[in-house]
């Protein structure tokens, strides 16, 4: 099914300017609030995953315990001022020393998934295969079995955000020898968890990692570099490390395993002030090829980035490989934090 998929689409042309977007804005923007209220909101189907999610710095606590490795968020957090009060993840919500206790909230929740990310430097304490921690993993098999004694489907963020500070320290995600590292340690994860796990996630929010982290400087490992182009090599790295993981999966344990496997975008809608503005709907299209599109459009359409029209991705870059990058997913990630914006040219 999957190879099919992609040749059927990977011949598919580039984005046009304005996007497939204008359709959705002209279709529902000038909608009446009793239009609007005739759909079916409340309806699901029967075996639709009602759950809740966390990522592995933000809960799990135990910054330094059993032999984990330093993130570049623990580091990050612990240098005064860069956090509101000076607090930290050190001890967060303590997860890791209270596995019993998310179980048992999660059962009175009534949720039947939970979507979890792991540690990275909890596995590989400096990042490398070399160095597997075992209290790291017994505690991700603590909770993932947990979660499937309850009738809880568990789903995996293999990385948001906490790269292991060794890694940082050879130049992080602008370093290219991060994809086989990456992947090397997505794969043990496949082969140590993968017999229960079924739903995999490569990386939570790429835009933001690549970004906050290399453009404005806000979050780890605090790269400042606007404006430049250090945020699109790291986009351009990230996008390949993904894309060779999902193909790891997909050769090596798809078969037997039977799991599925995609990214998690963020993906913040907007729309033009008036619809009817050309200015301001190539302001709104602008917007959501630089930021849905960046990721969305190489992994989902042809392997290459949005719009021929917009020389800034082509600018440092090869185009990516239709081969190696395009399709690299089974079903779409997606969530958003903000309502939606109106833009003006």
């Amino acid at each position: 099914k999957c190879n099919k998929l992609s040749s059927k689409l990977s011949n598919l042309p580039a984005s046009d300017v304005p996007s497939k977007a204008k359709i959705i804005w002209e279709k529902f923007s000038g909608q009446t609030n009793f239009e609007r209220d005739m759909y079916f909101y409340d309806t699901f189907p029967k075996d639709f995953l009602w759950g809740v999610s966390t990522s592995a710095y933000q809960i799990e606590g135990g910054w330094n315990a059993d032999g984990k490795g330093p993130s570049i968020w623990d580091n990050f957090t612990h240098i005064s001022g860069k956090i509101n009060n000076n607090d930290t993840g050190d001890i967060a919500c303590d997860s890791y020393n209270k596995v019993d206790e998310d179980l048992y909230l999660l059962r009175a929740l009534k949720v039947n998934s939970y979507r979890f990310s792991f540690s990275w430097s909890r596995i590989f304490p400096d990042g490398r295969n070399q160095s597997i921690n075992s209290h790291g993993v017994d505690y991700y098999n603590q909770l993932i079995n947990g979660l499937l004694a309850a009738n809880i489907t568990p789903m995996v963020t293999l990385y948001h955000w906490d790269l292991p500070q060794a890694l940082q320290d050879i130049g992080g995600w602008e370093n290219p020898d991060l994809i086989e590292l990456f992947n090397s340690y997505a794969d043990f994860c496949f082969q140590t968890f993968g017999d229960r796990v079924k739903f995999w996630i490569t990386f939570n929010e790429p835009v933001v990692i690549s970004w906050f982290g290399y453009d404005t400087g806000a979050h780890p490992p605090s790269v400042e570099n606007n404006p430049g182009d250090t945020l699109y090599k790291v986009g351009h790295t990230i996008l390949k490390a993904h894309a060779r993981v999902y193909h790891t999966y997909d050769q090596k344990y798809r078969k037997n395993q039977k799991g599925i496997i995609s990214i998690s975008l963020n993906i913040d809608w907007v729309e033009p002030k008036t619809r009817r503005n050309s200015r301001n709907i190539e302001a709104a299209d602008r917007f959501l090829q630089f930021t849905a599109g960046w990721f969305a459009h190489p992994i989902f359409k042809n392997g290459d980035y949005p719009s021929k029209r917009s020389e800034v991705f082509h600018v440092f870059y090869e185009i990516l490989s239709p081969a190696n990058e395009v399709i690299s997913s089974e079903f779409k990630g997606i969530f958003s934090w903000k309502k939606t914006c109106r833009i003006v040219a």
